[in-house]
């Protein structure tokens, strides 16, 4: 990621400048060649929001601890560039899939096939991202990768867990789906779908049993009509049915 020329005494120096600024969870970090990288620190929660999302110290740690776990294990993950004890710094690793649905310039579906591959290797080693939406996967031209890890666990998962990961990540593609131009989004579905299915067939019959279990969530939608989270689950739980004959 870094060029010969650049040395580690001007990171350091581009980092503790940003260190120095106001508190910002995410910050983007411009490195003296040019290059975008991400500064991230630990969340600063109090009162309510600490309620509903816990300690963002033990997010935090989840994450880095995920981040250096995965990556030791050749999988695709943001890789950690440097570090302290409540930051650490990762290279921008391009546009999300989301970022790409609802803006695209190109055929996209060799990039959403990669993301269902990138999913299924994740969860043949028996890990989970946590929450694998759409938004927590970018694109840098090469290969797909995995951000934000804040629910990551290091403990592997059984297959039920798995599923659930998995339904996550479908129920994205939809409901990003919805918002997206006309006529993108179904394609870049079933590639990605269709890439996962190929790789972890077992896993996705696992998710079809879940979804019979969740069937009764889709009634709920009418309490949110305009929330496409909401709107999303009922075709997102159809796509888990058993293929006819």
């Amino acid at each position: 990621f870094l060029p010969r020329q650049l040395t580690a005494d001007e990171v350091d120096a581009a980092i503790k400048a940003a260190l120095a600024g106001p508190y910002l969870r995410i910050l983007p970090l411009v490195l003296p060649d040019g290059r975008k990288a991400w500064l991230k620190r630990a969340e600063q929660l109090s009162g309510r929001m600490r309620l509903q999302k816990g300690s963002g110290a033990k997010g935090f740690a989840r994450e880095r601890a995920g981040l250096h776990l995965l990556s030791g294990l050749g999988l695709p993950v943001a890789p950690v560039l440097a570090e302290g004890p409540d930051w650490f710094v990762t290279p921008d690793l391009g546009p999300t899939l989301r970022r790409l649905m609802w803006h695209p310039a190109s055929d996209l579906t060799a990039i959403f096939a990669a993301a269902g591959a990138a999913l299924a290797r994740l969860h043949l080693a028996s890990y989970r991202h946590g929450r694998p939406a759409i938004r927590d996967l970018c694109w840098n031209g090469e290969a797909v990768h995995f951000i934000d890890l804040e629910r990551f666990s290091p403990v592997k998962s059984d297959p039920r867990g798995l599923a659930l990961d998995l339904l996550t990540f479908v129920h994205s593609l939809v409901a990003d789906g919805l918002t997206a131009p006309e006529g993108t989004a179904l394609p870049l579905q079933q590639a990605a779908i269709a890439a996962y299915r190929a790789q972890a067939p077992g896993i996705w019959a696992q998710a079809g049993v879940t979804a019979r279990w969740l069937a009764w969530l889709p009634a709920l939608a009418r309490l949110n009509p305009s929330s496409r989270e909401w709107r999303a689950l009922g075709p997102t739980l159809a796509l888990f049915r058993p293929d006819p004959g």
